[in-house]
């Protein structure tokens, strides 16, 4: 079967730990599993740790050899977007004002001399696939919305200057923004009256990110359901909580993204995380799934 690992953001020591204590062994600098179980890595590769260009590295050979899976990130997305020159304005499809650079920063230092090296990951980014739908589970970077993953199913045929124009525009945002936007980030909702928080690249923000994997019996107030909840709203009960967005479908989807900061824990069998903030000193973890009669099975490892 499989395990599910969350975000790396160029920790390579980390995953290698990991990767061994799941039971993979290195040979010919490509890790296997003598039950041939295959990782499948949920994107964020890149942008953090001190690892990057190891970190790709291990997760592409591993993905060449057929022992890995690997799915696009928003900070993969959010690469290509920065190097790609815009075909209809002057610039790049993501800016280069200081906040996408500070971003980007530990990525572009540590390939500042293997420009070659980071053109050659960048094209294998744009092959990435936005999701991974297997037999009995399904793998996305930051939301599954059934409607979403239609749509990507039946028209996105991968990174094209055109799907670009729409995907970035944020001033006059599309179907397909919202929907790239809600996949590889996360779907937002606007905070009531005039409230806004500090995200942690110190950016005051007005719409915050829905848990929307959170099981509706633990939808009381809204700190429960959103991340970064002002103070304003923590103890306030959800005035309807039927609108906010949830999973429903009864083949568990995993997914990373969310830098959640408790102890790792399973709290939805059918929506599970897998992002433990290992970029800010969190840890790195594996869901490891195992098939049975009526299923499957499911633990955490880090």
């Amino acid at each position: 079967m499989y395990d599910i690992i969350g975000d790396i953001h160029g920790h390579a020591t980390q995953l290698e730990n990991l990767l061994e204590k799941l039971g993979y062994v290195k040979d010919q600098n490509i890790y296997k599993h003598p039950d041939k179980r295959q990782a499948i890595f949920v994107g964020d590769f890149i942008d953090g740790g001190p690892q990057i260009r190891e970190t790709l590295h291990l997760v592409k050979n591993m993905c060449d050899a057929g022992t890995a899976f690997a799915i696009m990130g928003n900070h993969e997305y959010n690469a290509i977007c920065f190097h790609t020159a815009h075909t209809e304005r002057e610039g790049f499809f993501r800016s280069h004002d200081l906040n996408e650079i500070s971003q980007h920063i530990k990525t572009l230092e540590q390939f500042d001399h293997h420009k070659s090296e980071w053109e050659y990951f960048l094209e294998w980014f744009k092959t990435l696939p936005l999701f991974l739908e297997m037999d009995n589970f399904r793998v996305v970077h930051a939301y599954w919305n059934e409607d979403n993953i239609e749509w990507i199913k039946e028209n996105y045929v991968g990174i094209t200057p055109e799907f670009l124009s729409l995907a970035t525009d944020a001033i006059h945002p599309s179907k397909v923004y919202d929907i790239i936007e809600e996949t590889l980030k996360g779907k937002e909702i606007t905070l009531p009256h005039g409230l806004s928080f500090q995200d942690k690249y110190g950016i005051y923000r007005n719409q915050c990110r829905v848990k929307w994997w959170m099981p509706m019996h633990e939808r009381k107030t809204y700190e429960d359901i959103l991340m970064h909840c002002p103070v304003e709203l923590k103890t306030r009960n959800i005035d309807s909580i039927q609108t906010l967005p949830r999973y429903a479908n009864t083949k568990p989807v995993f997914f990373g993204h969310y830098c959640l900061t408790e102890k790792p824990s399973i709290i939805n069998k059918q929506a599970i995380c897998v992002d433990y903030c290992l970029a800010k000193d969190g840890v790195l973890v594996a869901c490891r799934i195992e098939r049975v009669a009526d299923g499957i099975t499911t633990a955490l490892i880090y």
